[in-house]
């Protein structure tokens, strides 16, 4: 008789897991950046977005950031200035 293995697809939970970070109220006259990570779907995506964030949430501004590959991490410089200018930053990633 044949004998048939079962894998079970579960992940092992992370021992330094990061907290999620503190969630804002609401989009309305926020400032929102939007983080391309240079994949060929991301831009029309994040088009998109954009034109939701501004129709449906009342955003006060939408700042775009652009990653120089999808395998690279994001710069610290980037990183720093999302910070400074932002209350919020989705990461846009479609390919």
């Amino acid at each position: 008789m044949a004998t048939i293995e079962l894998l079970v697809p579960v992940a092992g939970v992370a021992e330094n897991a990061v907290a999620l970070a503190k969630r804002v109220p609401t989009l309305e006259g926020r400032v929102v950046g939007l983080l391309d990570n240079s994949k060929a779907g991301t831009r029309p995506f994040l088009d998109r977005v954009e034109e939701l964030l501004r129709s449906a949430h009342g955003v006060s501004r939408i700042i775009r950031y652009d990653k120089q590959a999808a395998a690279l991490p994001v710069p610290d410089e980037v990183l720093e200035a999302a910070v400074r200018e932002c209350d919020v930053v989705i990461n846009g990633i479609a390919d």
